[in-house]
């Protein structure tokens, strides 16, 4: 496997490449977090490494990966709106 790379990062969550794959991640606390999470809610988490990172990651293709980030960065605007 390649070193993951960090592509774009807003608030918590993270766009990473490894290998021409992507995937968002969600970091907190020391943890990573893979998106979207598990249908059942689900919220296994790893080390804030790149093993860590590798481990949780949901690869798909950029297109799809940046779409996720978008998506969950706009959800968030949009929370962070209603809460202020």
């Amino acid at each position: 496997m390649g070193r993951v790379s960090i592509v774009e990062e807003t608030g918590s969550f993270r766009l990473v490449a490894c290998d021409g794959r992507f995937a968002v991640v969600e970091a907190r606390a020391g943890r990573v977090f893979g998106m979207p999470q598990d249908p059942d809610g689900r919220r296994d988490g790893a080390v804030d490494t790149s093993d860590g990172i590798e481990s949780v990651a949901r690869w798909a293709g950029e297109d799809e990966a940046r779409a996720l980030m978008r998506e969950l960065c706009q959800r968030g605007d949009q929370l962070a709106q209603r809460i202020w």
